[in-house]
């Protein structure tokens, strides 16, 4: 068959073929899924490459944070070691001490003073021990009163003695010849009605009193308690 028949032939044919309905509406469908898969891909991606250096910061501070804990950790408190006996020489000068019974205080040095229930010993150099009692009746406990003891040492007057009131004492005044000074009370616990006081003063030559003379170089000494109030008072005893 020639050729122009065989188009004709085919024409004819095609006229007698219905074509079928293009799915549009599916068309159209499945190229909005493939475009929702590729746009989900894209920010999939895009979180992903945001979120790594997001979680490599957090990672840092985390590590940040946990060295700064480490750092605040506070260490253990030391061990509290045993507390070195302080000094018994003139560091509780203007002071008042509780001391226990024969317990030995070097108040001056070369001088040692200790109590007991019975009264007031002490020591001084190239001198026997000495004693004062408050159980012998030579001291009247029943009212308030205070004694004095002197003794010179290389230019230096020590002045101690036995002091006895009501009251817990809490300061000790010393009158000299040189002036006011504080002195030092040693008492035992449990208020005993009675105790010690001491001072020591370096007197210049012009005012220290002849040996024979009745007066020494204390004038007055009165002890107050922590209000105040006089304990006892005494001018020029002996």
């Amino acid at each position: 068959m020639e050729p122009e028949g065989l188009r004709e032939a085919f024409a004819e044919a095609a006229l007698d073929v219905t074509p079928s309905v293009v799915p549009i509406a599916a068309i159209e469908r499945a190229g909005r899924r493939r475009r929702r898969r590729r746009t989900a891909a894209v920010l999939g991606a895009a979180c992903g490459v945001l979120l790594l250096p997001l979680a490599v910061v957090a990672l840092r501070t985390d590590l940040s944070l946990g060295q700064g804990e480490s750092e605040r950790v506070t260490p253990p408190a030391a061990s509290a070691g045993p507390t070195p006996s302080p000094s018994l020489s003139m560091a509780y000068a203007g002071k008042v001490r509780i001391v226990t019974p024969g317990e030995r205080v070097e108040v001056s040095p070369g001088i040692e003073i200790w109590l007991t229930e019975d009264g007031k010993h002490w020591s001084e150099p190239d001198q026997p021990t000495l004693f004062r009692s408050v159980s012998d009746g030579n001291l009247d406990l029943s009212a308030p009163g205070v004694s004095v003891q002197e003794s010179a040492h290389d230019g230096v007057s020590f002045l101690s003695g036995i002091f006895h009131g009501p009251g817990e004492p809490a300061r000790v005044e010393v009158e000299t010849v040189t002036g006011d000074l504080d002195g030092t009370a040693l008492t035992l616990a449990g208020e005993p009605g009675w105790g010690v006081w001491y001072a020591e003063v370096k007197v210049p030559e012009s005012q220290t009193p002849p040996s024979d003379s009745p007066s020494g170089v204390t004038e007055r000494v009165t002890v107050y308690d922590s209000a105040g109030g006089v304990i006892a008072s005494q001018e020029s005893a002996t």
